[in-house]
């Protein structure tokens, strides 16, 4: 199967933190990642996903990371190449939907990326869902419990 014909998923850190500790369907999130690495699956996600996932790892409330496994962390990260730059116009849409929305830039990046790039946002947070205001937007993200149900 090549990769243009099978789902694009643009996971945010809330998916991508899963990879890394136990967590409410974190078995979830790998049998997700295991379809990316069986080639049954696209990830994206951008830039900002580093970020949000080490700070996520270095302030979990009940893990606490060492230098070494957030080192780790992030190098696993980034040898998966999911990671992309937003362009212009997905930044222009980050900004649009921030603002109908009146969600962060940040969860407005992930919602972009799904929006221009054909795919679903995929999140294990369930209040974002309800923070969407615009049918267009809730139609591009589903919940990571109901993709991988």
């Amino acid at each position: 199967m090549e990769r243009n014909q099978v789902p694009r998923y643009i996971i945010d850190a809330s998916v991508a933190v899963k990879w890394f500790i136990e967590e409410t369907d974190s078995h979830r999130a790998v049998k997700l990642k295991e379809l990316f690495e069986n080639g049954k699956a696209d990830l994206e996600a951008p830039s900002l996903l580093t970020y949000e996932v080490a700070s996520a790892l270095r302030f979990h409330p009940k893990v606490k990371f060492t230098l070494k496994q957030l080192h780790g962390a992030i190098e696993a990260l980034g040898q998966m190449q999911i990671v992309v730059e937003p362009t212009e116009a997905e930044w222009a849409k980050a900004f649009r939907f921030s603002l109908e929305n009146a969600i962060s830039i940040y969860d407005a990046a992930y919602l972009s990326l799904a929006d221009n790039r054909m795919g679903k946002m995929v999140t294990s947070d369930a209040q974002f869902l309800t923070k969407l205001r615009s049918a267009g937007a809730r139609q591009k993200v589903v919940l990571l419990s109901d993709l991988m149900a």
